[in-house]
């Protein structure tokens, strides 16, 4: 499905040309500038107009995503529509239809004149040309799409959103309540598609479809205390201008709404899952399914935004891993007794340190490496105990690009890794997904870019430079325990990706995945694990591990290149200054800045 919808209108190439009384000038070579300069300026107009009628289509398409995208749309004359969850609908003439608007998008864009427009205008259409182009071909696989995966899928994720769902005002409340009485109908349309997927035989394994109905019975355990009664109750006393009484009447409104649609939404959901258990034909990856090879390679080209092809990535993966388990054995020989000691217990060397404080002084030691970023605000909260056994050991919600000045950081504090999280910090704050959130927002970026998803460039760049917190953290008793559990974590990355490759699109079964590790001087028993994750999420682990080695060949390009004359700081903002894109396009921006300093 397209993940942003393009107002369907004729961009029309037609403009309207001054005309100038030249007195004493018929230079026809002038008049012919003139008249070129001119085409360009409407062109270019007419393409910024085109990008905001695009983004304005997009983030009115539900409320969800307008609220996300801007906390007070009517500063910027977008009029928020009916409270609504979008166009909900995976029928074959619905597709169909959607297909047919996307390819309108294309001919849309080849009206323009490319030549005519700016630098940073023809920067913003490649990004968007490319990203429309590469939504076309999930047509070709609609029915291999899963809108359930465990950890990226519906029922996961509106918890959170729905928690998360800032009420600036009154209305906000309003449209929030409207949003869990729809929700029943929402979920709807995705159960319907899992029974027509289920009837083609392409439901998911019994041991994806057991941890989904886990999830959604640990997530309504406990209704009194249910996640969205909770927090609610913690915010809305916050709005401005309620009584108390108010208060109280929309606490209980919402409490309501909780046991009356999201509690048997999440039930419903269980049936069904229930119901489906045992259709499933395949237990194994994405390729042992008719066009399941070429749909993971699909997945990789649009999560991660890289035109490697997926045999390019197990050789650079494989070249990566060789390279890093050489450095592990050189630490581990240079100083045995550290190493066989972190390998017995790696958590009892680790110092736990204060979330927010150590946010704070990765933007002290980080100064020497990135550019600054204005001043913000933000949290570190724990998640809900109900989301404890479902969500990453931390996470960074996105804020509106009018409100980035406040940010919010979630621990798990019931996960496994919950106790060492020191370069999760950087990952999930400063400089990671925090940080370069805010660098791109406060520059002011054309807004259909908010509304555009490249996974592989985020967390990419937040892997990259999580890597770097390390060397900042004087917690362990001898500096080589850091050095361990850098390596350690590239490893883990590295080993799962090519596994996930492995199972979705060479075949592998769980005996070659136990195989591959046993070989490699990894623990097989964690095999099982490691393959229903990469079955239920195929291509996840790409968006973090190839997303971070395209960063680390941009970075070794430029050092090659540019020698003494490398500055750290100008080529992260180079990264940063062409914000979330493909990476063959950050390769152009990152081409240009070595030459212009050779």
């Amino acid at each position: 499905m397209t993940k942003f919808k393009m107002k369907r209108f004729l961009a029309l190439a037609i403009s309207a040309i001054m005309m100038f009384s030249l007195c004493g000038c018929d230079k026809k070579k002038d008049e012919k500038e003139e008249k070129s300069s001119d085409a360009a300026v409407a062109e270019q107009q007419e393409f910024d107009q085109w990008l905001w009628d695009s983004f304005e289509e997009s983030v009115t398409s539900d409320t969800i995503t307008l609220h996300y995208t801007l906390a007070h749309p009517e500063d910027f004359g977008v009029n928020a529509p009916e409270v609504t969850y979008g166009d909900a609908d995976l029928s074959e003439e619905a597709l169909a239809e959607d297909k047919t608007e996307t390819e309108d998008t294309l001919k849309e864009m080849d009206a323009f004149d490319y030549d005519l427009l700016t630098e940073d205008q023809q920067f913003t259409y490649d990004i968007l040309y490319d990203y429309v182009e590469t939504s076309l071909e999930f047509y070709d696989y609609v029915y291999l799409y899963e809108p359930f995966a465990y950890t990226s899928g519906l029922h996961a994720n509106l918890p959170i959103t729905l928690s998360e769902y800032t009420f600036y005002d009154k209305e906000d409340v309003e449209d929030y309540l409207k949003l869990l009485e729809l929700a029943p109908d929402y979920f709807q349309v995705y159960l319907d598609f899992e029974e027509v997927k289920s009837e083609k035989g392409l439901f998911m394994n019994d041991n994806c479809a057991d941890e989904v109905i886990r999830q959604c019975e640990e997530f309504i355990a406990d209704p009194e205390k249910n996640l969205l009664i909770e927090t609610f109750n913690d915010h809305i006393g916050e709005v401005e201008g309620l009584s108390e009484q108010e208060i109280e009447d929309f606490k209980e409104a919402n409490y309501n709404a909780v046991m009356d649609y999201i509690i048997p939404t999440y039930e419903n959901v269980i049936e069904v899952f229930e119901g489906l258990k045992g259709t499933g034909e395949n237990d194994l990856g994405l390729c042992h399914l008719e066009n399941g090879k070429e749909y993971y390679a699909y997945l990789i080209k649009d999560k991660v935004g890289t035109d490697r092809t997926p045999e390019e990535i197990i050789a650079l993966l494989d070249e990566q891993i060789s390279i890093i388990m050489n450095e592990y054995t050189s630490a581990a020989m240079g100083n045995m007794d550290a190493y066989l000691m972190y390998y017995e217990d790696y958590t009892s060397f680790y110092q736990d340190t204060d979330p927010k404080e150590t946010i704070e002084y990765f933007e002290e030691c980080f100064d020497e490496k990135f550019p600054e970023i204005p001043d913000i605000d933000f949290t570190v909260t724990p998640v809900h105990e109900s989301l404890e056994n479902s969500v990453s050991p931390a996470f960074y919600m996105t804020p509106p690009m009018d409100d980035y000045e406040n940010n919010s950081i979630y621990i798990n504090e019931g996960s496994d890794a919950s106790n060492a999280l020191w370069s999760t910090y950087a990952h999930e704050g400063v400089p990671g997904h925090m940080y370069q959130f805010v660098y791109f927002l406060a520059n002011d970026p054309e807004p259909i870019r908010t509304v555009l998803n490249f996974n592989g460039y985020a967390e990419g760049w937040a892997t990259y430079v999580e890597n770097m917190a390390f060397e900042y953290y004087d917690g362990y008793s001898d500096p080589i325990y850091a050095t361990f559990e850098e390596i350690n974590g590239k490893l883990n990355l590295l080993v799962s990706a090519r596994i996930e490759i492995g199972v979705n699109y060479e075949g592998w079964t769980l005996e070659d995945t136990e195989d591959y590790l046993t070989e490699n001087g990894f623990n097989a028993e964690v095999a099982a694990e490691i393959m229903d994750y990469v079955i239920a999420e195929p291509a996840n682990y790409q968006m973090y591990c190839t997303g971070w080695l395209e960063f680390e060949e941009l970075r070794a390009k430029a050092e090659d290149e540019l020698g003494d004359k490398f500055d750290e700081v100008e080529f992260h903002r180079v990264l940063l200054d062409a914000g979330p894109c493909q990476f063959y396009l950050l390769e152009e921006k990152v081409d240009a800045y070595i030459k212009e300093n050779k």
